[in-house]
C-alpha cells in the first residue's frame, strides 16, 4: 500500500503545473538570468589595492600580532590595503560617506569586520581578517603550549614568539585559492540552490494538507480510510522528497557543469547539501501545514516569504552576507538558507570541513526538530466529526 500511494502521489505532484514551475523551471530560469547578469564579473585578473580603516585604540595598539600582520598586508607591492588609522567614529564616517570599503576594530581581542555594502573588497577584508584570527590563535596556542612545557625554567619569550611564527607562516591556508575570496558571484548561486531546497517546503505542505481533514475535502476521505495514516504521510513526504531533491541535483548539475559555476571539488559533499537542505525544507513544510490552520494558499505565502528573507539574509540580491553576519550573526546560524548557502561556501574556500560540518549537523537538527514537533501535534489531533 505504501509504494501505491507513492506513485499515485508523485503522479500528482508532477501534473500540478504551479509546484513544478517552482520547483524545477524557476530556479533555472533565474540561474540563466544570474549568469548573464554576472557574466562580465568571472575576470579578477587585475587586483589593486583597496581603502580601509583601522580603528586605532588601545585594544588594536595591545593586539601586537593582529597589529602586524595588517601593517604586512599594507606594504609593498603586492600589498592588499591602504590604511587609513582612525577613531570609531571617524571610521564610522568615512564607511557611510564611501571614503573607504570597510574598517577592522577589536573587541574581547577578536578581530570584527564592519562593511556598508557587500562586493568583492568586503569579501576579501572579511576572508583576510577571518585568517588573520586564526594564525593569532595558532600562535597563541603554540606559545602556550611551548611555556607549559618549561616546566618553571628560564622563559625566552623572544624565542618561543619566533618559533610560533614559523610555523604559522608555513602552514598552509585554510583559504583553498587566494584568487577565490574575490569571486563573489558564487555566493549568489549559492543562495539559488538554496532557495531552490527550499521550494521543498511548498511541495510538503501541500501534500501535507491533501491528508489533513480540517484543511481538505480529501483529508476527510483520507482520516476515515482503512490505510493508516502513517502511511498516507510517509509516501506523500517521500514522493515531494524524491521530486525536489531530483530538481536540486539537476540545477546543481546545470549550473557547475553548463554555467561553469564552481562549487568546490568534492561531488559527494556538494551534494550531501542538497540532500540534507531538502530534508530540512521537507519537515518545515510538514511543520507549516500541522500548526498553521490556513488555507494551503496562505501557507504557500509564508514559505515564500521566509525563503525569499533568508536569501537575503545568506547574501542574494545584493550580496550583504557578511553584513548581515557582523550585524545579527545568530539569524544565519539557524535559518536553513543560510545554513545551506554557508554549506557550499565552506566547501568552495577552505580545506578543512569543520565548518561544513557544523552547517550539516545544525540542518539535521532543525529537521528533527520540525518531524518531532509535527509528529506530536498529528498525534494528539483529534477530531469531532468529518
Amino acid at each position: 500500500m505504501f509504494w501505491h500511494n507513492f506513485k499515485f502521489a508523485f503522479k500528482t505532484l508532477i501534473k500540478n503545473r504551479e509546484l513544478i514551475f517552482w520547483t524545477l523551471a524557476f530556479p533555472f530560469i533565474l540561474a540563466l538570468l544570474f549568469n548573464l547578469a554576472f557574466a562580465r564579473l568571472h575576470d579578477y585578473d587585475v587586483f589593486e589595492a583597496f581603502d580601509i580603516a583601522i580603528v586605532n585604540d588601545e585594544s588594536y595598539q595591545n593586539a601586537i600580532g593582529i597589529k602586524s600582520a595588517y601593517s604586512a598586508l599594507s606594504e609593498g607591492d603586492e600589498k592588499i590595503f591602504n590604511i587609513k588609522y582612525a577613531s570609531r567614529e571617524d571610521a564610522d564616517k568615512m564607511l557611510e560617506n564611501e571614503e573607504i570599503e570597510g574598517y577592522v576594530y577589536i573587541a574581547d581581542g577578536q578581530i570584527h569586520v564592519a562593511v556598508k555594502t557587500n562586493g568583492t573588497n568586503q569579501t576579501v577584508l572579511a576572508t583576510v581578517s577571518e585568517q588573520i584570527s586564526q594564525s593569532v590563535v595558532m600562535v597563541e596556542d603554540i606559545v602556550a603550549t611551548d611555556i607549559q612545557r618549561s616546566g618553571g625554567q628560564e622563559i625566552n619569550i623572544p624565542e618561543i614568539a619566533a618559533k610560533a611564527m614559523k610555523i604559522v607562516s608555513e602552514a598552509e591556508p585554510n583559504v583553498k585559492d587566494e584568487s577565490r575570496v574575490m569571486n563573489i558571484v558564487s555566493i549568489e548561486f549559492f543562495t539559488l540552490v538554496a532557495m531552490a531546497c527550499m521550494q521543498g517546503a511548498m511541495i510538503s505542505s501541500e501534500m501535507m494538507d491533501r491528508s489533513l481533514p480540517n484543511i481538505t475535502n480529501r483529508g476527510k476521505r483520507v482520516s476515515i480510510a482503512p490505510t493508516r495514516k502513517s502511511v498516507i504521510v510517509g509516501s506523500n513526504l517521500l514522493a515531494g522528497y524524491l521530486l525536489l531533491f531530483v530538481s536540486v541535483t539537476l540545477l546543481i548539475l546545470f549550473t557547475r557543469f553548463v554555467l561553469g559555476i564552481e562549487y568546490g571539488s568534492n561531488i559527494a559533499l556538494m551534494l550531501l547539501v542538497a540532500v540534507v537542505g531538502s530534508l530540512t525544507s521537507t519537515m518545515m513544510g510538514m511543520f507549516l501545514s500541522v500548526f498553521l490552520k490556513a488555507k494551503s494558499g496562505a501557507k504557500q505565502v509564508i514559505v515564500l516569504v521566509v525563503t525569499m528573507v533568508g536569501c537575503l539574509f545568506a547574501g542574494m540580491f545584493g550580496g550583504m552576507k557578511n553584513y548581515f553576519d557582523e550585524a545579527l550573526p545568530f539569524v544565519n546560524k539557524i535559518s536553513p538558507v543560510g545554513l545551506i548557502t554557508d554549506g557550499f561556501y565552506s566547501l568552495y574556500y577552505y580545506d578543512d570541513i569543520s565548518r561544513y560540518v557544523v552547517n550539516i549537523v545544525s540542518l539535521l537538527v532543525i529537521a528533527a526538530i520540525f518531524f518531532a514537533l509535527s509528529v506530536r501535534s498529528l498525534r494528539r489531533n483529534r477530531y469531532d466529526s468529518v
